[in-house]
């Protein structure tokens, strides 16, 4: 089967390492066709009481986000978090929700340093609709909160065709 480091192939899908996420940010559409599965890694730093992150996930016909609409595939999600580090947290927990795009970082999320897994099946997406984004926003402004969001495509539908980029 190969090593896992060459069947995933990830993209920093919100930009150069963490960003400040003081302002909303929107990660780019990826062309996900190609593959029957996502895993999703997003972390955040602890920040500003109040200033707790939304996680949704968007889906669009085109890479420019024609006919952009909410992705309702999360129904289930793994979360760590902590007051200021991830290292005494060995286990995640898992999260269940009836089939929608958010994962709401509830109301301690800006005070907590976190980690976000989502494992995505794209066969779920709306027919037609082969573009994948997301926006990860703040439910206040004001203080500094670094984050990061990775995208892992796997489980490729043509495996001997399939190029190593997606951002087509």
């Amino acid at each position: 089967m190969g090593k896992l480091a060459e069947q995933i192939h990830w993209i920093d899908w919100i930009g150069s390492g963490p960003v400040d996420l003081d302002t909303d940010r929107t990660c780019d559409y990826i062309n996900v066709a190609n593959y029957r599965r996502g895993l999703v890694l997003f972390t955040d730093a602890a920040g500003t009481a109040g200033d707790d992150w939304n996680f949704t996930l968007k889906e669009a016909t085109s890479a420019t986000g024609t006919g952009v609409q909410d992705c309702d595939i999360i129904d289930e999600y793994w979360l760590k978090q902590a007051a200021t580090s991830l290292l005494s947290t060995p286990q995640f927990t898992r999260f269940t929700q009836t089939a929608d795009a958010l994962v709401d970082g509830n109301n301690t999320s800006a005070e907590r340093v976190c980690l976000l897994v989502l494992d995505l099946d794209f066969s779920r997406m709306s027919e037609g609709y082969n573009f994948l984004s997301a926006t990860v926003t703040l439910d206040a402004s004001g203080g500094a909160q670094q984050g990061a969001v990775l995208l892992g495509l796997y489980d490729a539908r043509y495996p001997q065709t399939t190029l190593l980029g997606a951002l087509s």
